[in-house]
């Protein structure tokens, strides 16, 4: 790798659709618990358009005819399911690894905030083979607030000892833009992933993207 200086000090990724593609098993996982349930199977990309907002928001919105303390067994259920099937069919984005290790190279800390249950990403990462990148792993478990908030985020950059200034906030949804914007971090927002495109566009965030090539540029050179 070609070393580089960069003003950029630090990296905080979004996990689902930004690090890796883990729809297929959110889905498959969803749909289980729905069979479990009795309840409708519902399209792949209606699922998917209730992910980035905690498994609570998904189950809340994906089993939404359970009485109450159904749907909070169904949320147990539904971890523990994915929990046994993180990896089935989930994988790295193209590139994903190679600019991690790029980034490492020239001294760029790296973490996750992620909305989604900290001790499935963490499963997910270790066996796509690249927790050796990241400072802290951050799930709604180690936060009082999620994202939007930027709590998670403050606390990897005291991980990391980075200002928010020399830091950039990398996310597919509205929310990450908006913690990234909170946290006083640049934002780069990940137009590959699975938010909503609008949403995401409508918050102006410092760049864009559409693979992980053109982020490993664009994070190595930015401000030069």
């Amino acid at each position: 790798m070609i070393m580089h200086t960069s003003k950029i000090k630090a990296v905080i990724f979004d996990f689902d659709g930004v690090v890796a593609d883990t729809g297929r098993d959110i889905v498959a996982s969803v749909r289980a618990t729905q069979e479990q349930y009795g309840q409708p199977l519902l399209g792949h990309d209606v699922i998917m358009s209730f992910v980035g907002h905690g498994a609570k928001y998904l189950i809340d919105n994906t089993l939404s005819a359970l009485p109450e303390d159904r749907l909070a067994e169904a949320l147990s259920w539904y971890k523990a399911y994915y929990e046994a099937h993180p990896c089935d069919r989930t994988c790295l984005y193209d590139g994903f690894k190679e600019m991690a290790a790029g980034l490492s190279e020239n001294g760029v800390g790296m973490c996750i905030v992620t909305n989604k249950p900290e001790v499935v990403t963490k499963l997910i990462v270790a066996k796509l083979g690249v927790e050796g990148y990241f400072t802290r792993i951050v799930g709604p478990e180690s936060v009082k607030c999620m994202k939007p908030d930027p709590e998670g985020l403050l606390v990897c950059l005291d991980a990391m000892g980075v200002s928010a200034e020399d830091a950039v906030m990398v996310g597919d949804s509205y929310t990450d833009i908006q913690a990234g914007k909170a946290a006083g971090m640049h934002t780069c927002a990940v137009m590959y992933g699975y938010g909503d495109k609008d949403k995401l566009k409508a918050q102006n965030a410092s760049f864009s993207v559409n693979s992980c090539r053109e982020m490993y540029d664009i994070i190595l050179n930015y401000g030069l």
